[in-house]
């Protein structure tokens, strides 16, 4: 389906083309959005998209910018900064002392490479929320009292295992977009509704998965910790 070529008028367009037209740079009002302003200029993809219920100044057409990342990313550490501190404040009041620090399961190595802004522009969600995180024991005193895994710093193999699972989520919810692209673009693809529950399902899926491996994860580091 990749490069199938449609027609706007006199003009061809692949899909290919039209994914670049749908850039992450600013519209000349300094706004950077899913579909600029240029596409719904055109006859045939404006049409399209507002029949499909898009609008140009939709907050769903509004991408946020690096500024509003970083705001999102540290309001989402300061969060679990907070949860941190009120499980060590319970867990020392039922077992007297008490070191936890949290674990990512999805680690910032992926979150800080190239297949990050997948999850978080995508899939809208963020590394710092409860769906990702483990509280794992600081020191051997934490681990001791209150029966916690050790945090073990990073685990490569998980780190490899979640890789390679974002990278194959990323690859199915390209497929979905491009699906839906063919469709923008007046070929015979999938409807925004489609690539819409096509895309929370990938996003429960994620999480879901997070919460499978979070068990695993401590019971193969209690192994290897006895």
């Amino acid at each position: 389906m990749f490069g199938r070529r449609t027609t706007f008028g006199t003009n061809q367009q692949s899909f290919a083309e039209f994914k670049e037209t749908m850039r992450p740079a600013p519209d000349a009002d300094g706004v950077t959005r899913v579909f600029p302003k240029e596409l719904w200029d055109d006859p045939k993809i404006g049409k399209f998209l507002r029949e499909v219920g898009f609008a140009p100044d939709d907050a769903r057409n509004i991408l946020p910018t690096a500024d509003d990342y970083i705001a999102l990313f540290a309001a989402a550490k300061q969060r679990l900064d907070q949860r941190t501190e009120a499980f060590n404040r319970d867990m020392t009041t039922r077992y007297g002392y008490c070191r936890a620090v949290p674990f990512l399961v999805i680690d910032h190595t992926i979150w800080d490479g190239e297949h990050g802004a997948f999850l978080y522009a995508q899939m809208n969600l963020i590394g710092y929320d409860d769906w990702n995180v483990l509280m794992l024991a600081a020191d051997v005193r934490t681990k001791e009292a209150c029966e916690l895994a050790g945090h073990p710093g990073t685990v490569p193999a998980v780190t490899e295992v979640m890789t390679r699972r974002v990278i194959e989520w990323k690859r199915r919810h390209d497929a979905a977009l491009e699906a839906f692209g063919i469709t923008a673009t007046g070929g015979r693809g999938i409807t925004r509704e489609r690539y819409e529950a096509e895309q929370d399902a990938l996003r429960r899926e994620i999480v879901d998965n997070v919460g499978w491996m979070k068990p695993r994860i401590i019971s193969e580091l209690l192994r290897i910790q006895a």
